[in-house]
């Protein structure tokens, strides 16, 4: 694998290296089948810029971009600043991994929609009036064909394409490209400073190259023309960013801004300690499991998720620590965590062994509140590895999802 010297946003040479974490697998879930075989690992590390601020991977994009959350639409519709209101005859510019809601939403506020997709599967679960879809990534040469085609935006929505896009500065001269004068951009990225500060390492994964600071959203936005006009944050630790051509820029741009720079975002003391922090984490976490399993204490854990494998597979904590893995998905129950082997059962099998103790590599959903919580009355405990390993006691409620 190719690691990079430049960012891929400002093209500078002043990339920190902050964060290594081993060599990871490329996919968290494996079948039995698979099992026999040797599995691709790559390196996983994460470097800082000290130019405009970027935090982004060293090597290339691996795999399939994982599934981001998906907020309401409705939200979003009334959060339109005042100015970019959709009316009939609008046109909207939707960008992949759109969610057919959003579709749905947009085309029933009478807006023309254009859907560029170009994963055939996704193209199939939509279905919208005033939709007209094309199988087409977004490229800088793409935007250039349907500028020369006469298409205009009154909203682009853009939504996590940035996190994953080779092409940072062919994708934000593609939007500049494609907005009309009065229009408006629309992009939902994981904030990193929260990541950061919940000491979220194992959020950083192989299919997601960039997290960005306000500023460096603000910076790569600038080049191209594009301001930040808003910022609203939503659930997740992701934030919703307006870009338009306008230079009628909210307060809240600021605030955040100010907040990094008041934390040390933009400093490289800051990833270092980040680090350093992350690394006590994994030798707490082990210590902790280990003595657990010396005292002949069973210990399992929820969630068979990317994050889960990642961590589980930077502590090195394998089949002789955590016995089973529960997860409320049908899809991933009988298969194994990559690295680890760790084998994933269905939530019932938490029951029925009642390990002691129950390691949390994903918040609990509500649907699982009855299940864990019965767990909890017949005597299992609750581990957290972030921000700091814990057994959460007195026994708490189900930690909100």
């Amino acid at each position: 694998m190719k690691k990079r010297k430049t960012c891929r946003s400002c093209g500078s040479g002043e990339l920190m290296l902050f964060l290594s974490l081993g060599r990871i697998p490329l996919f968290s879930i494996l079948s039995s089948d698979q099992l026999a075989t040797p599995e691709e690992r790559r390196s996983l590390e994460v470097a800082f810029c000290k130019r405009c601020g970027l935090v982004q991977l060293t090597g290339d994009p691996v795999g399939s971009t994982p599934t981001p959350p998906a907020f309401p639409v409705e939200d979003l519709l009334e959060g339109l600043p005042g100015s970019h209101r959709l009316g009939p005859g609008s046109v909207v510019l939707a960008l992949e991994g759109s969610s057919p809601a959003q579709l749905r939403e947009f085309g029933q506020a009478g807006a023309k929609v254009v859907y560029l997709e170009p994963h055939s599967e996704r193209v199939k679960a939509v279905s919208s009036k005033n939709l007209l879809i094309r199988n087409e990534r977004f490229e800088r040469s793409y935007a250039a064909t349907l500028r020369n085609e006469g298409l205009q935006a009154e909203v682009i929505l853009v939504n996590q394409l940035p996190s994953h896009h080779t092409d940072l500065n062919g994708l934000f001269e593609g939007l500049a490209t494609l907005l009309s004068d009065n229009g408006v951009a629309v992009m939902e990225l994981l904030y990193v400073l929260e990541l950061l500060e919940a000491r979220q390492f194992e959020h950083f994964c192989h299919q997601q190259l960039h997290y960005f600071s306000v500023r460096a959203t603000h910076q790569l936005a600038r080049r191209h023309g594009l301001w930040i006009q808003q910022v609203e944050p939503l659930a997740e630790g992701y934030l919703r960013y307006f870009l338009s051509k306008s230079r009628q820029v909210e307060t809240s741009v600021g605030h955040y801004m100010e907040q990094e720079q008041k934390l040390g975002l933009n400093d490289t003391v800051y990833y270092l300690e980040f680090a350093s922090r992350t690394a006590a984490v994994r030798e707490a976490l082990m210590a902790l499991l280990t003595e657990l399993r010396a005292r002949g204490r069973r210990v399992a854990a929820y969630g068979a998720s990317t994050h889960g494998m990642v961590l589980l597979n930077y502590a090195g904590l394998g089949r002789e620590v955590i016995e089973f893995v529960v997860d409320p998905d049908a899809g991933k129950q009988g298969r194994f965590l990559a690295g680890v082997h760790i084998p994933i059962y269905g939530v019932k099998k938490l029951l029925e062994e009642q390990p002691d103790y129950l390691l949390l590599l994903t918040p609990p959903t509500h649907e699982m509140k009855a299940q864990l919580e019965a767990y909890l009355q017949g005597g299992g405990k609750f581990i957290v590895a972030l921000p700091h390993p814990d057994i959460l006691k007195p026994t708490p409620k189900i930690p909100p999802s």
